[in-house]
């Protein structure tokens, strides 16, 4: 697993790929791609599952920085949500904080990865 902000640059020289291959084959621009590479700027979902399709890597590996801020703003919404559950006992919410309580588990364990 990379941990750096560099992951796309090393996952494209470990397969030699150029600049210019990879962003063809991810339908992008070279110099778009060099921001890729160096996470300057957020990609779109067709890109990010273009990545996953070529490396065959998790995103929060290939695109820590961006993963990592939207974990972030997701898990602040999930703990206002939760808030907002506490003292419910009808079967929906109950669901509800079980799912937020298996996003906390997940965020945990792969930060416990890095």
């Amino acid at each position: 697993i990379m941990h750096n902000t560099h992951a796309i640059r090393l996952e494209r020289k470990r397969w030699a790929l150029s600049q210019q291959e990879l962003a063809n084959l991810l339908s992008i621009t070279r110099p778009a791609l060099t921001r890729l590479e160096i996470e300057t700027e957020s990609t779109s979902l067709e890109t990010a599952l273009g990545l996953l399709v070529v490396f065959g890597t998790d995103p929060s590996t290939i695109l820590p920085r961006t993963y990592a801020r939207i974990e972030e703003a997701v898990m602040t919404r999930a703990a206002e949500l939760d808030c907002s559950l506490r003292g419910k006992t009808d079967q929906k919410s109950l669901r509800k904080l079980q799912l937020l309580s298996n996003m906390v588990k997940q965020a945990t364990a792969r930060t416990n990865r890095l």
